[in-house]
């Protein structure tokens, strides 16, 4: 709102811009500057991808619609850049979200967008804000507990199988 010749006219504020990552279970397992875990968002199952890129901490719409909790207004909207040059608006935000880590519970605002399944993205400020430290290489997030403890978080990564081998190869290897 802005006082105009003595009224109050509403104003659209400019939208701010935004960025997240639209990766696949996969895709997140593969890349090299993302960690990612299943944990609890308001106790429910959800993909989560701890990311220093990203400008904002979000909850994809389908992970949303099961909130309890009715969403509040950004002040002003966003523009996130999702995926291949796609930007959408976003207004929603759920504030003070539970993320349950390892019996650990985290308080997180949660802007709501398209992303593909049950899926959260934790952004730079929440991880700096909790002491975090991203390890990509080992694929860890090393985090202060609320509690004032360290929490370990291991990221997941598409398993590859058994290799297996016969006995007499294995006998040639040891040799």
């Amino acid at each position: 709102m802005r006082i105009i010749d003595g009224r109050h006219v509403k104003v659209n504020a400019p939208a701010a811009k935004s960025r997240a990552i639209q990766l696949t279970t996969n895709e997140a397992w593969a890349a090299p500057d993302v960690v990612a875990g299943t944990f609890l968002e308001n106790g429910m199952s959800a993909h989560v991808l701890f990311d220093s890129g990203a400008t904002r901490s979000f909850v994809s719409l389908e992970l949303s619609k099961k909130f309890l909790d009715a969403p509040g207004t950004l002040d002003s909207p966003l523009e996130v850049d999702i995926a291949d040059d796609c930007i959408v608006s976003a207004a929603r935000v759920y504030r003070d979200c539970v993320l349950n880590i390892l019996g650990e519970r985290f308080h997180v605002d949660l802007v709501s967008i398209p992303l593909r399944g049950m899926k959260v993205i934790v952004r730079i400020d929440w991880l700096g804000a909790n002491g975090a430290m991203i390890d990509c290489e080992r694929q860890l997030v090393r985090v202060r507990t609320p509690s004032g403890g360290e929490l370990v978080i291991h990221g997941e990564r598409a398993s590859h199988g058994l290799t297996l081998c016969s006995t007499t190869r294995a006998k040639g290897f040891l040799q």
